[in-house]
């Protein structure tokens, strides 16, 4: 159930000190990434042995770095070109007639994981455990303030009038044993969103979890926080540039996905905000537009590289403020998970945060304690999640290349696929051919399930939808195997199988409004998609 009274911005009494504006950012942000936005992708080195990827690699690589987003700019066309240039005939015949959410989500091959299935009006079940009720949960605050029978120290007796207090979520998610899904992001809300109304958006919203449920997917990834924003009600953050009107996407998207029996994850960037001459128009109001404006703590708790602000994960007030934009979303909307992206530590450059290095007193290498501050971070998200909601899910879509997650974003991805308490699940972004001269795909998804060695986490993988029909560049001697295969998707989804893991496809418009040279291609990969599920 969303809590009514914190949608309105009443976030119980204390929180009405942390309001602020949700004017948009009067720059606007550009339609697809600028060179800012990119952590340099180079030529890849050779792959690893899945043996040696038994211990963290010890130096540094300059192999091929990919993203979900930096993709986006560097292997797609301009998404204005591609909706624009693709005729409404040409819609109609990619996009199927939607299943209906009472169907049965088949598996393939003979697995026998019993996966939960949603019928509207029913709880959803749990692996082979069926569960007749809700569990019961009491509606407190967090963190615990000191009893009336226990006398608080001096330090702690008054609430801090900046920090906030969040109820805990009674909603019971729905998610599934293994996740089939697909991210819709903020590239999608350009065409969707931006210069929509309600009725306007929620229909195409709409459009999109039907296609999504017709490819026998359970599980949407939706983009809420990009720069520092919000596209949900935020007493934190300022409302997202794309969203125009006066609505809440994130209450509809929920709604939406539920009524179709699709979970949806809430997709947040942590650390990543805007460009410089964006952050000029940063409300104040807000805890970075005051840190942006303050000389002692602008490039202190936030920092500039190459043009594009990042918040440093080296402050407790920084890994409070991202815990707390999580409590938001998790006790205010019925979220079945939230999900955190690929982008941590944007520069290996020693100056982005050599001051807090060296205050730090750590007798750490610089490589160490950054990795340290990530893992850190990513526990406190972590415990975030489950102590608004035990049963919500806590993911996180690294890199598909471990050494460059290791090595130059500092993600420490050994010790979160070993240990729990790090996250519910992790789906790499394993964005290559089956033909990758350095990275082939079924080499690197042997790699990452014996990397997920602990019980508490399950795998996904990150499938690449916006590679169908066109060059792979930085593949070596696989560039052209998107261009003269038709069923890659296909063959990399029913690999899945093999390791019980699920599947996530990037994005939701490269398979269902793909642009003109890659239509064809895709037509016949979504052809092999439905035909095979």
């Amino acid at each position: 159930m969303k809590y009514t009274l914190l949608k309105k911005g009443l976030v119980l009494l204390l929180a009405l000190s942390l309001a602020c504006g949700c004017t948009a950012v009067t720059d606007e942000l550009p339609d697809n990434y600028t060179e800012t936005d990119l952590i340099t992708e180079t030529e890849p080195l050779s792959t690893e042995t899945a043996a040696s990827q038994t211990t963290p690699p010890p130096t540094e690589s300059a192999s091929e770095t990919i993203s979900s987003e930096e993709t986006a700019l560097s292997e797609e066309t301009s998404l204005t070109e591609e909706t624009t240039s693709i005729t409404a005939a040409a819609e109609q015949t990619s996009l199927p007639p939607p299943q209906t959410s009472a169907e049965t989500v088949s598996e393939t091959s003979s697995e026998t994981v019993t996966e939960t299935l949603f019928v509207p009006g029913t709880l959803p079940t749990e692996a082979s455990q069926t569960i007749a009720t809700a569990p019961s949960i009491t509606i407190v605050t967090i963190p615990t303030l000191p009893s009336d029978t226990e006398a608080a120290p001096a330090s702690t007796a008054a609430v801090s009038e900046t920090e906030a207090y969040y109820p805990q979520s009674s909603y019971y998610p729905l998610n599934f044993d293994r996740q089939k899904a697909v991210w819709i992001s903020y590239l999608e809300f350009d065409r969707i969103m931006r210069d929509a109304d309600e009725a306007s958006f929620t229909e195409a919203l709409n459009a999109c979890f039907d296609n999504i449920s017709s490819l026998g997917c359970n599980t949407v990834y939706f983009q809420v926080r990009v720069y520092g924003d919000a596209y949900y009600e935020s007493s934190l953050f300022p409302k997202g540039d794309r969203l125009t009107g006066d609505y809440d996407p994130l209450e509809i998207a929920v709604k939406s996905a539920h009524d179709r029996g699709l979970s949806i994850h809430a997709w947040i960037n942590p650390m990543r905000l805007m460009t410089d001459s964006q952050m000029k128009s940063y409300p104040e109001s807000c805890k970075i537009g005051e840190w942006y404006n303050d000389s002692s703590l602008n490039g202190k708790y936030i920092v500039n590289s190459s043009g594009r602000w990042y918040i440093n994960p080296a402050y407790a007030e920084t890994v409070s403020l991202i815990c707390d934009g999580i409590s938001e979303i998790v006790t205010a909307y019925d979220v079945d998970g939230i999900q955190i992206d690929d982008y941590f530590y944007p520069t290996t450059d020693e100056a982005f945060d050599s001051a807090a290095y060296k205050a730090s007193g750590t007798s750490m290498s610089l490589a160490d304690w950054r990795r340290d501050n990530v893992t850190k971070m990513v526990r406190k998200m972590y415990e975030t999640v489950h102590s608004a909601n035990p049963k919500v899910l806590f993911g996180i879509s690294p890199q598909g290349n471990t050494d460059n997650n290791f090595n130059d974003l500092y993600a420490d991805i050994y010790t979160w696929c070993s240990t729990s308490g790090c996250c519910d699940y992790i789906c790499p972004q394993i964005y290559f051919g089956f033909e990758n001269s350095a990275q082939p795909y079924a080499e690197t998804v042997d790699k990452w399930d014996k990397l997920v060695t602990s019980p508490d986490v399950k795998l996904v993988i990150g499938l690449a939808a916006y590679k169908s029909g066109t060059e792979d560049k930085y593949a070596g001697d696989g560039s052209r195997e998107w261009i003269n295969s038709n069923d890659i998707l296909t063959r990399q989804r029913d690999l899945t199988d093999i390791y019980n893991a699920g599947y996530a496809f990037f994005r939701y418009d490269s398979l269902f409004l793909p642009s003109p040279s890659a239509a064809a291609s895709v037509s016949a990969e979504l052809n092999n998609l439905r035909a095979q599920q």
